[in-house]
């Protein structure tokens, strides 16, 4: 494989940041009554929702992009870097793995009964979780050993302990019913996406 194309293949991950807002973007333009402060992002492809076939079809395409990143990176790169990179290189393949199946399993909106898929979407959500915080934990640990990759390792460490923070945050926010869910979400979700989006620019750079 040439370098240019392992340019290509590690620069998914930015695009599929950029697939990603557009989603959040466009769906929330599109829904005039949706409102980003208290509402989940996934309501954009709950069943029942309008648009859902378009803002489905953009989620697919940021889950396939960031599936290609992830593989390749742990592919690429990691065998460059100290074991734990590695690790965080699977976990964070087997996140965008298992979260590609969102699309089968459509979250309810909140004045819908609870339907089979999307009690799915909740098990997806809840198998994640700890791959989405401990990705950048250990590609952090694992870069914090190396002097040239030091001061990234070190804010890919605190950004997987704020999306634990943010993402506890959520679940209390989620449980309790309480206004300003939709901010939080997209407090810890951004994270998460500026992470990859820097990821993947780092990885074509150095």
């Amino acid at each position: 494989m040439t370098v240019n194309q392992k340019k290509l293949f590690l620069s998914t991950g930015m695009i599929a940041v950029l697939f990603y807002m557009l989603h959040v973007l466009l769906g929330g333009f599109l829904w005039k009554e949706y409102d980003h402060l208290q509402q989940p992002i996934s309501d954009l492809t709950a069943t029942g929702s309008p648009n859902r076939n378009l803002m489905l079809l953009l989620t697919s395409i940021y889950g396939v992009l960031a599936i290609i990143f992830a593989l390749s990176f742990t592919m690429l790169k990691c065998k460059k870097h100290f074991k734990l990179v590695f690790y965080g290189g699977v976990m964070l393949s087997v996140m965008y793995v298992i979260s590609i199946t969102y699309g089968l399993f459509p979250e309810d909106l909140p004045n819908q009964g609870m339907t089979f898929l999307g009690s799915m979407h909740i098990v997806i959500t809840a198998l994640i979780v700890p791959f989405t915080i401990l990705a950048p934990i250990f590609i952090g640990l694992g870069f914090m050993k190396e002097k040239t990759w030091k001061s990234f390792g070190i804010y890919s460490f605190i950004s997987g302990c704020l999306i634990l923070i943010f993402g506890s945050l959520c679940a209390v926010f989620f449980i309790y019913k309480m206004p300003g869910f939709g901010l939080i979400e997209r407090i810890n979700i951004g994270v998460l996406q500026a992470w990859l989006f820097l990821l993947s620019l780092k990885s074509i750079t150095k």
